[in-house]
């Protein structure tokens, strides 16, 4: 089928076409196809209609078991294995926490003993559970190699707070069928709290599930109805051109992966974080769409799916997320300085 009449049976609004464009996919073109539906919904850029016939299409493939890897179709036992590695990895990493020195990456950030061993620890124990899967990394390999299942894994999210003894860090695992995020796990030990999420399957901190803040629009004026004491997460670079023009009291954590967890938790109605790479946020993606929250990077094109034979510790970017698409829609104009 010709690439153009593929999406007008996708946008069309009609049942059938797009039953019958979809008959015509192949497994890897389906999960793109759904992922690329699901963030139309969310982009408050996109014109009404389109979001609407994005939201058409995918409620017409709602029953469709083929459409998108569930816990059901996932790797077997891969939800447990993943929230046990990063538990298990956690709880070993406190032993060292804020007693280790750190060195000086050549991209600014720091890297510690910690890390390396950390990274091995979970690469050798995915591999050995899974051997044809793939693993992308911070301190490994750093090249997606096109694999069906990939496992993205942040072996210390917030090195520098782990470093100096602040307890906002983690151990990060998501996993990519085809190139996309199917199911992410972060554990944050010092606080006790472990999030996770499977495509499909809701989001979950600990054993409940959770979801992002409802902030009403106003009717008069359209803009959302927002308490000043309500909080936004950052990084300290969105501060260097001054405090931003968000009525938000601000909260900087030092990691992106909390930041993330904050907004899918519904603690926080959005964050921006400056500098990320894939590790930074796979495994927190799935998470804020299953919390039913929206989330965006600086890239011109889709950062998911991943391409194969790209070097993704070369790319770099910002991540925003936002508790609803009208969320979104005020913070990227609001931010628009730094984002």
């Amino acid at each position: 089928m010709e690439l153009d009449q593929l999406w007008e049976d996708i946008f069309s609004e009609d049942a059938e076409r797009v039953r019958r464009a979809w008959r015509g996919l192949n497994q890897q073109e389906r999960t793109s196809v759904l992922h690329l539906l699901e963030r139309i919904t969310c982009d408050a850029q996109r014109i009404e209609a389109q979001r609407t016939a994005a939201q058409f299409a995918l409620d017409t493939l709602a029953g469709n078991s083929t459409a998108l890897p569930s816990g059901d179709s996932l790797p077997e036992g891969a939800l447990d294995f993943a929230r046990s590695l990063a538990r298990e990895t956690a709880q070993r990493l406190k032993a060292t926490f804020g007693q280790l020195g750190a060195t000086l990456k050549h991209d600014g950030t720091l890297v510690t003993q910690s890390d390396i061993e950390s990274d091995r620890r979970l690469s050798d124990a995915i591999l050995a559970r899974y051997p044809s899967h793939g693993i992308l990394s911070e301190e490994r390999d750093k090249i997606f190699r096109g694999q069906e299942w990939c496992w993205v894994i942040d072996p210390i999210d917030g090195t520098t707070n782990f470093t100096w003894g602040a307890p906002a860090w983690g151990v990060l695992i998501g996993l990519l069928h085809f190139g996309q995020p199917v199911l992410g796990v972060a554990d944050f030990p010092m606080t006790g709290e472990q999030f996770y999420a499977v495509r499909g399957g809701g989001a979950w901190l600990n054993e409940r599930p959770i979801r992002v803040a409802t902030v009403e629009p106003d009717q008069r004026t359209g803009e959302p109805l927002i308490q000043k004491t309500q909080l936004f997460a950052c990084c300290t670079r969105t501060l260097q051109r001054g405090s931003p023009d968000i009525p938000l009291k601000l909260r900087i954590f030092g990691a992106t992966g909390y930041h993330l967890a904050l907004v899918a938790r519904g603690a926080c109605l959005g964050s921006l974080d400056i500098i990320s790479h894939v590790w930074d946020v796979a495994a927190l993606w799935p998470l804020i769409e299953e919390a039913g929250g929206c989330i965006r990077t600086s890239l011109q094109r889709e950062l998911f799916p991943l391409q194969p034979g790209q070097d993704y510790g070369a790319t770099m970017f910002s991540v925003l997320a936002a508790c609803s698409p009208h969320m979104m829609a005020y913070l990227e104009r609001r931010l628009s300085d730094r984002f």
